[in-house]
């Protein structure tokens, strides 16, 4: 093979590999999401509902899906509970036992998130979504409602281990439902 066609063909491969390795990175860089980055997004709220309500693998499932640094706040109308990291995250969704997922009123707490609206940022996405409880085996998890309505406000960054959690702001009873 001649110098040209092996000097050539390193060009184009580098140029083919190159722009493909570096497209995501440009992309968001640009303010653009993937089609791929969507799904990958809206999967990870799903399975962080899931890893938090069935507390899978001591609630390490649910921790895992946070950056090492991930916080998860809960903002009941002027109370912050914060709960940062992979242990206290792991407890929230339980802890090694799980046992508080096993007694009322958590044992009748699901969560879906519904309606996620994902956006770009500089740094990854932003995402808010309604934070449906509906009751669970025939109860509620408040005596007072049968189901209730708040907002996730998520901060999402793409990792080595994919998208994971920086920062989930969970405002358990919006006034209004104005995004923040």
């Amino acid at each position: 093979m001649s110098r040209f066609k092996q000097s050539a063909g390193m060009v184009i491969a580098c140029a083919v590999f190159g722009v493909g390795a570096a497209a995501p990175l440009a992309a968001m860089a640009a303010g653009k999401l993937s089609a791929m980055d969507y799904i990958e997004i809206q999967q990870l709220v799903n399975r962080l509902n899931i890893a938090l309500d069935y507390c899978g693998n001591g609630g390490r499932d649910f921790a895992a899906l946070f950056t090492a640094d991930g916080e998860y706040v809960v903002d009941d109308g002027g109370t912050l509970r914060s709960f940062r990291g992979p242990e206290q995250l792991a407890g929230l969704a339980g802890g090694p036992d799980c046992a508080v997922t096993r007694t009322a009123p958590r044992m009748y707490l699901s969560h879906v998130a519904e309606n996620l609206v994902i956006e770009p940022s500089g740094k990854g996405a932003h995402g808010i979504s309604y934070a449906v409880y509906p009751g669970r085996k025939g109860k509620a998890f408040q005596a007072d409602v049968a189901g209730q309505v708040g907002l996730y406000h998520d901060e999402y960054v793409r990792t080595a281990q994919g998208w994971r959690v920086k920062l989930r702001r969970h405002e358990v009873s919006p006034e209004g439902a104005v995004a923040k």
